[in-house]
């Protein structure tokens, strides 16, 4: 029989972190471009470029981080200490990002943002690089590692929907308003999320671990270079970051393109929006470990991808007029976001062993490292698509007293925004996989020789 390492304690403990990082990550995801422009008062365009040009920051500030986590030897492991002191940074930074400061003129709005914004991504990175590290080394063993992964991943979504209920109600006109609304929200999940990430630290132990070394550039150039596995997945997702665009996008569409949401009222059509991908999300990562049984994660990532397409897809053809049948489109479409909310990871914990295999070292920090800049990135992509988008369509014009055919154009170029360049962008990111051969015979024999060196080494 074999060996069992993880309790449900942990796995427990893990999954609660992340419903309350998944809480702040989200409140700055899917508000921050809107709480730019409307209580800001930022333009579009200044807006997503302060959020892309941050991200692109943190594609060097997130290997460094990395390279701290692989160098650090306490007796809490290499990357526990970091999750105990972290939340903490990411409170006062998470409170300082949604707050609208008096007297700024225009630019000195911008550069308080630019500032804010930057320091808030130091801060997460300093949490986001250990924690997602940690499912590389609570087990040896690939089937506890995805279900530690696939609870999380749970966990972390249902976390992402609680700010899309509670920000619009607390920022609608007849509530604190946009400005205080956006404030007193950034101050409730900042607390609230970074307390409950605590429980990273105190639930959880480190089993894998290696004899300390010193990590230098020559290591980050191998962890990629030699690492085939992972430079294929940061290049699909680069290609997917459009996919996000629904969810980046769904407080315009909310607030302006729903117009008619039948029976559910007007402060409640964003909640009902992400509650619909929510569901397909959830659906999609409850069955992800039975489509591990099935199919390999390589055929789970590309059918996925074209499926996410084709609802894409759909979803334009279909319009927005009935927001019942949107609503249940959504829900299909959430269910290729789920199955990459997991899958990401678990290709990211594959190609540590993958580099394990390849030249005897697991960096996990490095490997992990990539894998929170490209949620970083995508994102900031989606979001900077967005914003272009906007301003392409001339979103600023809305309610300025332009003709009706005028603010029609302007809806519809919103509603292409959130499904046919999602659609394009889905296609895209299935071709990088077709390349992945670390899958099926030869990962299996390559699984089994890490085995077998671990026995010999005792490294578990």
């Amino acid at each position: 029989m074999e060996k069992k390492y993880l309790k449900t304690s942990e796995i427990l403990s893990f999954s609660t972190a992340g419903f309350g990082r998944s809480m702040i990550y989200n409140l700055m995801s899917i508000f921050l471009l809107i709480f730019y422009t409307d209580a800001m008062k930022l333009q579009p365009v200044h807006a997503g470029t302060i959020i892309l040009a941050a991200r692109i920051f943190d594609a060097a500030n997130d290997p460094l981080m990395g390279i701290i986590a692989d160098k650090t030897k306490t007796k809490f492991g290499k990357l526990r200490p970091y999750l105990l002191f972290s939340p903490f940074l990411i409170l006062i930074s998470t409170a300082l990002l949604f707050n609208v400061p008096e007297g700024f003129s225009y630019n000195g709005k911008l550069a308080y943002s630019a500032i804010t914004y930057i320091l808030w991504g130091i801060c997460f990175t300093i949490q986001d690089v250990p924690f997602w590290g940690m499912s590389a080394v609570v087990s040896p063993i690939e089937q506890e590692r995805n279900k530690f992964l696939s609870t999380a991943r749970i966990f972390c979504t249902i976390g992402g929907i609680v700010p899309s209920v509670l920000v619009p109600v607390l920022s609608a006109d007849n509530a604190l308003g946009t400005v205080q609304g956006y404030r007193v929200s950034g101050i409730i999940f900042a607390v609230l999320g970074s307390m409950l990430s605590l429980l990273a630290f105190f639930g959880t132990k480190e089993r894998i671990e290696q004899a300390k070394e010193k990590t230098t550039i020559k290591e980050i150039v191998t962890a990629y270079t030699k690492n085939a596995p992972l430079l294929l997945l940061i290049l699909a997702s680069v290609l997917g970051s459009a996919m996000l665009m629904i969810q980046t996008s769904g407080s315009y569409i909310a607030k302006y393109l729903i117009q008619d949401s039948g029976f559910i009222p007007a402060g409640s059509v964003q909640v009902s929006m992400t509650v619909a991908i929510g569901i397909g999300m959830m659906v999609a990562m409850v069955l992800m470990p039975v489509l591990r049984k099935k199919l390999s994660l390589k055929q789970i990532y590309i059918f996925s991808a074209l499926f996410g397409a084709v609802i894409h897809t759909i979803i334009y053809f279909v319009g927005y007029a009935n927001f019942y049948v949107l609503l249940a489109l959504l829900i299909v479409a959430g269910l290729p976001l789920g199955i990459f909310n997991v899958i990401t990871y678990a290709m990211v914990a594959d190609s540590v062993d993958y580099l394990e295999w390849k030249t005897g070292r697991r960096s996990e920090g490095v490997c992990f490292a990539s894998q929170t800049f490209i949620s970083k990135l995508t994102a900031g992509i989606s979001t900077f698509i967005t914003s272009i988008v906007l301003e392409i369509i001339g979103f600023e014009n809305l309610n300025t007293g332009i003709s009706a055919s005028e603010t029609s154009e302007i809806l519809d170029g919103m509603f292409f925004m959130v499904s046919v360049i999602p659609a394009i962008s889905l296609a895209l990111c299935a071709i990088p996989m077709i390349f992945n051969k670390y899958t099926g015979r030869r990962k299996e024999e390559i699984q089994k020789e890490l085995t077998s060196r671990r026995e010999k080494t005792n490294v578990n």
